[in-house]
């Protein structure tokens, strides 16, 4: 098939985009909404799904990277109000209250805590398939945000990105291996979904850790009470 316009074709495009960042923004709406009602939103999306093909509800997390962050607001642009505009741009602000959901979380953990030393692990903006790419980087922006309140000392980490495109984000100490960022952190943001989280497990279990994905497979198995999700970080700010 062929587009009928160089207007059709660019719509086709930015229709593909802002639908799976829209799709995406189902999940990490309901994510939010099941804690309002003091239920964890990452299991209750997994029994929604479970023997259920008419579900597919994707599981909760950052949507970024240099399409998805921007393609909504490109296909918006130009439109006049209405219920559809209202419509794409609610769901990309969703996904961006994120950042901010994440940057309380910490701030609030951080404050009953003398150390202040904060392991952002994950800066690219996707781990699967892996990638060295910092643009649209929500982790990018987190870092940022703690940077810019003024408190924090904050270590940046990445399996894939590159040490010196991270200094340049001025927004902590780089580190190549992330058991050596742990060492003497109060806190541990596993921010992307790359396969090497699933085997780490830091020495210190008495580290709180946020795991954005739930890719932390030996973290998660010992069952601890410092470890948090998506899933239930509203109800713990709630508590």
């Amino acid at each position: 098939m062929t587009a009928n316009s160089l207007e059709e074709a660019e719509l086709a495009k930015l229709y593909c985009n802002t639908y799976r960042d829209m799709t995406f923004a189902i999940g990490n709406a309901f994510c939010l909404a099941a804690q309002s009602f003091g239920v964890d939103g990452v299991d209750v999306i997994n029994l929604a799904n479970e023997g259920y093909p008419r579900a597919g509800i994707l599981k909760p997390g950052f949507v970024a990277g240099p399409c998805l962050e921007k393609d909504a607001y490109l296909l918006t642009n130009n439109l006049s109000e209405s219920d559809s505009r209202n419509f794409i741009l609610t769901a990309r602000k969703i996904s961006e209250s994120l950042e901010d959901i994440v940057v309380d979380w910490v701030t609030r953990h951080i404050e009953k805590s003398e150390n202040k030393t904060v392991v952002l692990s994950g800066m690219a903006f996707k781990g699967r398939p892996e990638t060295s790419d910092l643009r649209g980087s929500t982790s990018v922006n987190i870092a940022k945000k703690l940077k810019g309140g003024g408190y924090y000392n904050l270590r940046l980490h990445d399996f894939t990105a590159y040490p010196e495109e991270m200094s340049k984000l001025n927004c902590g100490e780089v580190f190549t291996d992330l058991s050596q960022a742990c060492e003497g952190a109060s806190a541990l943001l596993v921010l992307t979904n790359h396969k090497r989280y699933e085997e780490f497990l830091p020495e210190n279990l008495n580290l709180t850790v946020l795991d954005v994905w739930q890719v932390c497979k030996k973290i998660r198995e010992k069952n601890l009470p410092n470890y948090y999700t998506l899933g239930n970080l509203i109800i713990d700010m709630e508590d």
